[in-house]
């Protein structure tokens, strides 16, 4: 066995210029070193967002690579000198620190990164080149562990290797323990996740073999095309320990970002055919573990369904034990991104998985996504030490979920702590929009709002989608509060944006908006309008409530509170018939319906007040206040020539337990129906125990349709009483009522009553317009006077219906402002 290693000889990395420097051309090729003091010059080159490293040797040579926490590892079996100072002209920041570390048969070189990268190795001819990226971009040949009994009373353990070439002892600086590195020559192969023994532990590797010795005894031995691990005792390992982690049995980490990176990177179909021949010839013991690789893949692959599918069947067919979380993990995360929170959360509080310290991360996630984002808030706060090994894409959809539920809060400090960590992450372009957005809100919430409009117009310009959407209605939102646009164009834009963008938050928060606008500009129909439109695509969102519940409060501002008055008769019905699911239940939904009623008698639209009153006493009243409304329902049938069924309300709505003021109102209303369906005496008698103008007026009207003129002409004269003394001059209807008795006295003959009735009113009436026809049908005889037939018809044209009607709004102020006049 080669003794330890020496101990490490740091290479200080050069300064930095002062001056920018220009950006590095990609490395296409590496050319053998030509410097003349026999070192190998490391060459360092970018590609996207990753960083190459060449390293081109003169003879093939052996190397091991691996990664360790941040820390990346390379192993070369030479000791000549590596010149690693062109590290110091990256200004990707991507390495923080390198140093070698001389060993007995090599030499070692760790890098300390800014986090955790992936490595990939490739090998051509003399040159080794490693891709340090947030992807492996191609995936090393799998190695496996064996049970290889070399005796009956000693028991080892094997790894096929073709050519391996030497054994080195490293001890990490940082952990402080010692590893075991077998190197060797291309085509790159390692594990693709850790391993776990009594005696000792297998790390994963981009090349060669690390052994993490738990025993202080454990041998390691080379062959031909295998490499050897025993102790002297023979390892305490079974045969099964060994075929389950080599087929499956074993679980690696539930999202292993390595293995991530090479689902994602390979090409999908021979990928995806292999995965799934692997789990249909799988034996029924290791068929759940080539399920779950399948699933992987999909979920890398971002096939959220299919995944899903996948685990349901593993699941069913095997229940997850408590040291295998792995499937219940998976298809909460698959859930999440369907956006089956509920489904998600269940699998997340199986008591299996509640204790593992990825749960509250995984809740938290869900949390965002369902819109609870106090709770996402609270269970996402050390978020950015808890997914640091996770692969890099779910770093990021977690990041951003815990940045948008600190902005939800108004938890910016936080949230701009947060986004300092896509500066290390990296963005993906498909999230640069959204990372756009999310900054724009951050700066917007500390009032730095020149750069959250450039955030939002940076989004806006990626036009990737949803984010684009959101950017600009962050940008529109932000310049109408800023001053900058009017409420006209914000109008213009949102319209525009609800019409071009469909489906999700950002349509919901741009209809709530555009409702309230609306409102501002009195353009109720429209702001009802956005109420529906929100109830139809986003029935059960929280912002649809709000909507809907300003859309009523607007709606009782019009109908209840009077700011509807303004609006024109007619198209006030119309807004509250297209919106009467708006209105409020209860006492002020029925006192909205009366006001409304009000308005439509107003402008002469008696069938439609009608049909809302009738509503009201067939369903909504019962007792007092359904007598009550079926009293104006009442008059409106009487003002609408239909007191037929006037009387039919009045009789189907009787009742004891009212008040006396209201039983009067009702007998005066039943009366003139009795009178208006031709029965005069039953009118009479239903009124008879009542006085006062308004009887008085209503047993003069039944007496005249009656046509017992006398008692007509001497109810109206009865009523006016003393008015004939009064200096006031009459009024038109006043003056109607008076032409009215003469004309009874005349036709009833009455020369005694029509000659009391010339005397009392001839001075105040010749000062009218009425004067001739006064004159005229207080003649003597005036019944036979040529002229007395023209009077006649022009008193008799006269409508009695609106003075009765004013006389009983007089008497009665609850009738409400009905008129006859349209």
């Amino acid at each position: 066995m080669a003794p330890a290693a020496t101990a490490p000889t740091a290479a200080p990395m050069p300064a930095p210029a002062p001056a920018a420097e220009p950006r590095l051309p990609v490395i296409e090729g590496v050319k053998p070193s030509m410097d003349s003091t026999g070192a190998v010059q490391m060459q360092v080159g970018r590609q996207a967002d990753s960083l190459i490293l060449s390293f081109p040797f003169s003879v093939a040579t052996p190397t091991a690579v691996f990664n360790r926490a941040d820390a990346l590892w390379v192993v070369f079996d030479t000791r000549a000198k590596i010149d690693i100072a062109a590290l110091g002209r990256d200004r990707s920041g991507t390495v923080q620190s390198a140093a070698l570390m001389a060993l007995p048969d090599g030499q070692a070189l760790r890098l300390k990164l800014e986090r955790p990268r992936l490595a990939t190795v490739r090998i051509d001819g003399a040159t080794v080149s490693l891709v340090v990226g947030d992807q492996v971009m191609e995936a090393p040949r799998p190695l496996a562990l064996v049970r290889n009994p070399s005796s009956q009373s000693k028991i080892t353990a094997a790894v096929p290797f073709d050519d391996p070439r030497a054994v080195h002892r490293i001890v990490d600086p940082e952990a402080g323990d010692t590893l075991v590195v077998v190197t060797g020559l291309g085509p790159p192969r390692g594990f693709m996740q850790p391993q776990d023994y009594v005696e000792f532990g297998v790390l994963p590797s981009s090349h060669g073999v690390v052994l993490q010795p738990v025993a202080d005894d454990l041998t390691v031995e080379l062959g031909t095309d295998r490499i050897t691990i025993a102790r002297p005792a023979g390892l305490a390992v079974s045969a099964s320990d060994m075929v389950g982690r080599r087929t499956g049995l074993f679980r690696p980490a539930v999202f292993d970002p390595q293995l991530w990176g090479f689902d994602r990177e390979a090409e999908y179909e021979p990928r995806r055919r292999l995965l799934i021949n692997a789990a249909a010839e799988a034996l029924e013991t290791r068929r759940t573990g080539a399920r779950m690789d399948l699933a992987r893949f999909y979920l890398a692959r971002e096939m959220y369904a299919e995944a899903k599918g996948v685990i349901d069947v593993a699941l069913a067919d095997e229940r997850p034990g408590a040291d295998d979380p792995a499937g219940l993990f998976m298809r909460a995360l698959a859930n999440i991104m369907l956006d089956r929170i509920p489904e998600a959360l269940k699998d997340l509080s199986n008591p299996i998985v509640a204790s593992h310290p990825d749960a509250q991360i995984w809740r938290g996630f869900a949390a965002a996504k369902q819109g609870n984002f106090s709770d996402a808030n609270e269970k996402l706060r050390t978020v950015e030490s808890s997914v640091s090994t996770l692969p890099i894409q779910l770093q990021r959809l977690i990041l951003a979920e815990a940045v948008r539920a600190a902005v939800e809060v108004k938890n910016f400090a936080v949230a701009q702590n947060l986004l300092h960590a896509f500066e290390t992450l990296g963005i993906d372009k498909d999230m640069e929009a959204r990372i756009a957005v999310l900054a724009g809100q951050v700066a917007e919430g500390v009032g730095r709002s020149g750069d959250a409009l450039a955030d939002y117009r940076l989004a806006v310009a990626t036009l990737t989608g949803p984010d684009a959407a959101k950017g600009r209605l962050r940008e529109a939102v932000l310049r109408y509060h800023l001053g900058d646009l009017k409420r006209t164009e914000v109008i213009s834009d949102l319209e525009e944006l609800t019409t071009v963008w469909r489906g999700d938050e950002t349509e919901i928060e741009a209809l709530q908006l555009l409702a309230r606008l609306y409102t501002q500009e009195g353009r109720y129909r429209d702001a009802f309008h956005v109420m529906r439109t929100a109830l139809s695509a986003h029935p059960n969102s929280d912002l649809t409530r709000r909507i809907q519940e300003e859309a009523a409060s607007t709606f009782d501002t019009l109908f209840l509170a009077g700011k509807g008055d303004a609006m024109p008769a007619v198209d006030a019905l119309g807004l509250f018939y297209d919106f009467r699911e708006l209105t409020p239940i209860g006492r002020r939904g029925d006192e909205m319906i009366r006001r409304l009623a009000d308005r439509l008698v107003s402008v002469d639209l008696l069938d439609q007040a009608a049909e809302l009153l009738q509503h009201q006493v067939d369903h909504r009243l019962q007792g007092a206040a359904r007598a009550q409304v079926a009293t104006r329902l009442a008059i409106v049938y009487l003002m609408n020539r239909k007191p037929d069924r006037a009387l039919a309300t009045m009789r189907a709505t009787q009742t004891t337990n009212i008040a006396t003021e209201l039983r009067n109102q009702r007998l005066l209303i039943e009366g003139r129906a009795l009178s208006d369906v031709g029965r005069p005496d039953l009118a009479i008698e239903v009124i008879a125990n009542l006085d006062g103008r308004e009887a008085q007026r209503l047993r003069a009207d039944i007496l005249w349709s009656a046509k017992r003129w006398q008692a007509a002409a001497e109810q109206i004269e009865m009523m006016y009483g003393e008015r004939w003394r009064d200096w006031q001059p009459h009024s038109e209807p006043e003056r109607a009522d008076l032409l009215r008795a003469a004309i009874g006295y005349a036709l009833a003959e009455d020369a005694l009553g029509l000659d009391r009735f010339r005397e009392k009113y001839v001075a105040k009436m010749a000062d009218g317009p009425d004067r001739r026809a006064f004159e005229v049908a207080t003649a003597p005889r005036a019944a036979n006077a040529p002229e007395f037939a023209a009077v006649s018809r022009m008193v008799a044209a006269t409508d009695t219906l609106d003075s009765f009607l004013r006389d009983l709004r007089t008497r009665y102020p609850e009738t409400g402002a009905f008129s006859a006049d349209p």
